[in-house]
């Protein structure tokens, strides 16, 4: 099948969920921060997917920049896929305008629960990771059968009452949130920065996973500078956990997709991936 999928990851979930697409559809995966750095993109696939996670409920400002830059969005069957630890809300549905903003039309878009990685929160809200995965793959069928029959109008999105009232997620989410703004009130948004602690050993493994090139090395501490996509791969996979964001993540696991490796992740900044 002629395919491309745009895929963005910061701690491997849409890397995973994005390759075992294009291992049944028999696409290529090309990393959206490759695009970022040319003028424009050519595309001759018949088919383009765009495979990312969600922050804030919706996608990451680097695809949208990404979409400006691929030309000849029009006639191309195009589908999206967006990972996501809480819920999805109209993630698609947004992503759906942006498309067409830039010639496209979004033929079909599908949310996928992976586990979360985000800030003051625990990782699955006592939701088993594997669980998460068993769902992933007994959803993967549908999404390739919907590619490959070229299907058009698919747009999943939440049913907010259901899915955060009903579900309890409310109620597990809230402790943290207030967690999160009670510290924010307290000592500013300076005091859920990223930051170094001792423990650093100035390998520089969070400025190498940086996809959008955030963090420096001075005097062998990484900096943070004033463009972060808070994909917080910085913070999940650094070797010795030295990274925090302020106190909010201070003896909290780490987590990256157990299937994607550091490599894996270094491998999207290769400027001829």
């Amino acid at each position: 099948m002629n395919a491309e999928i745009f895929y963005f990851t910061g701690t491997g979930n849409t890397l995973s969920v994005a390759r075992d697409i294009a291992e049944r559809i028999d696409g290529r995966l090309v990393p959206i921060v490759s695009v970022l750095g040319k003028e424009k993109v050519q595309t001759t696939s018949e088919i383009i997917g765009f495979v990312f996670p969600l922050y804030h409920f919706e996608a990451p400002e680097i695809l949208e920049k990404a979409l400006t830059k691929i030309e000849n969005l029009e006639n191309k069957y195009i589908f999206a896929v967006a990972t996501y630890g809480l819920i999805p809300l109209d993630a698609i549905q947004k992503f759906k305008a942006s498309v067409e903003r830039n010639g496209g039309n979004l033929a079909a878009g599908f949310t996928v629960n992976m586990p979360h990685n985000g800030l003051g929160f625990k990782i699955t809200f006592g939701v088993e990771r594997e669980q998460l995965y068993r769902d992933w793959r007994e959803k993967l069928p549908t999404i390739v059968n919907t590619i490959q029959e070229r299907k058009q109008g698919v747009y999943e999105k939440s049913n907010i009452l259901k899915d955060f009232v009903f579900s309890g997620l409310m109620f597990r989410a809230l402790p943290s949130l207030i967690r999160v703004l009670g510290v924010v009130a307290v000592g500013g948004w300076d005091s859920i920065s990223f930051k170094a602690e001792d423990g650093c050993n100035g390998c520089g493994v969070c400025a190498q996973v940086c996809p959008v090139n955030n963090i420096i090395l001075e005097e062998g501490k990484p900096v943070w500078l004033d463009h972060c996509t808070l994909c917080f791969a910085c913070l999940q996979w650094c070797p010795k956990e030295a990274i925090q964001a302020g106190n909010l993540t201070t003896g909290k696991e780490r987590y990256h997709h157990p299937s994607v490796t550091l490599q894996d992740i270094l491998e999207q900044k290769k400027p001829d991936s």
